[in-house]
């Protein structure tokens, strides 16, 4: 019957622990480690979206690629001020790194280099031998469904199976992306224009230069007050209008006769 053949291959892999680590032995012995490594380089040139441009083909001459970039043309203002910068990360060979490294010196001032690495034998040793149990795992699983009896056999066998092929997948995709990170190593690299110092002119130059800006800054200062006080001043503009009316209206009252009625006598020039 097949049902305890299903259950055997479905039980897992644990016959492959020890060739994982007879493996792992090997490795070891032989001295063949299975590294990532990651660097980082800050480098101040000239015109950093040229030297990103030189970077880029000399990534593609020794054959990397470039996976990502960014310019910045920088900001020259009175109120914020930044460098033009240029950030790349590029993927190079891992025998072509320390190459790429050196090379930054031709592009401007390399301030600063630091590297990382990440020893993946190990993990690398347990996924082949993961990957080569599951692969026999599944050949044995289609032989039993081929030799099924009946349709319960079958349809066990058959799910035992599409669970193998779905770890399998999972760990051949795993086992692809860890030999590219091996194999391409990573660069992230930022360049930096030169910050250079602000030049300051002297004697009678230098006094106008202050002069004009202290003008400048007095005008910039006087404009933002009268944009602060013009909504009050309209505002109390009003009440002192109506109080101006008020009072002419009043003067008016006070200006006029008190009985217009009986008007005063008019001396007789006879008498």
């Amino acid at each position: 019957m097949a049902g305890p053949q299903v259950e055997q291959e479905a039980a897992g892999d644990g016959a492959s622990v020890a060739d994982r680590d007879a493996a792992g032995r090997d490795v070891d012995q032989t001295g063949e480690r299975q590294v990532i490594t990651t660097a980082y380089a800050t480098v101040v040139v000239d015109d950093p979206e040229v030297a990103a441009t030189d970077l880029a083909t000399l990534t593609s001459a020794v054959g990397g690629h470039v996976q990502s970039r960014s310019v910045h043309q920088g900001e020259n203002t009175d109120e914020y001020r930044s460098l033009p910068s240029a950030s790349m990360t590029l993927r190079v060979p891992s025998d072509e790194l320390e190459g790429m490294l050196a090379d930054l010196a031709d592009l401007g001032d390399v301030r600063e280099v630091s590297q990382d690495s990440e020893d993946v034998t190990r993990t690398l040793v347990d996924l082949d031998a993961r990957i080569s149990a599951l692969e026999t795992s599944t050949a044995r699983l289609e032989e039993i469904m081929a030799g099924a009896a009946t349709s319960a056999e079958l349809i066990e066998a058959e799910a035992a199976l599409s669970e193998r092929q779905a770890e399998l997948e999972s760990l051949l995709s795993q086992r692809e992306h860890l030999a590219e990170q091996v194999a391409l190593s990573t660069l992230h690299v930022e360049l930096t224009a030169e910050d250079l110092p602000e030049v300051t002119a002297d004697g009678f130059l230098g006094g106008l230069q202050t002069g004009w800006q202290a003008l400048v800054s007095f005008v910039s200062v006087l404009v933002v007050t009268v944009g602060v006080l013009l909504p009050w001043l309209v505002v109390l503009a009003i009440p002192a209008v109506l109080l101006l009316v008020i009072a002419k209206r009043r003067r008016r009252r006070n200006d006029t006769p008190t009985n217009p009625n009986n008007p005063e006598p008019v001396p007789n020039e006879s008498a």
